[in-house]
């Protein structure tokens, strides 16, 4: 199934923050799943994370995973 990503799914999912609801972290946890991440949201999580508000080291381990193919 297809799944369309927010910027707070993705950095609360990276961080394993306990605020991402259990079905959302099932689905981002399921390598079956189809997940779409807007350019928007990935903006939003670089600039999150470039300025330091996240426990995300850097903005390349962001992307590091980001560009991860199944």
């Amino acid at each position: 199934m297809k799944y369309i990503l927010d910027t707070h799914a993705v950095i609360w999912f990276l961080e394993g923050n306990s605020r991402l609801g259990v079905t959302a972290k099932e689905i981002l946890s399921d390598s079956s799943s189809e997940l779409i991440l807007p350019a928007i949201a990935l903006a939003e999580a670089v600039w999150i994370v470039s300025r330091g508000k996240t426990s995300i080291p850097s903005v390349d381990a962001l992307l590091k995973v980001v560009k991860q193919d199944k």
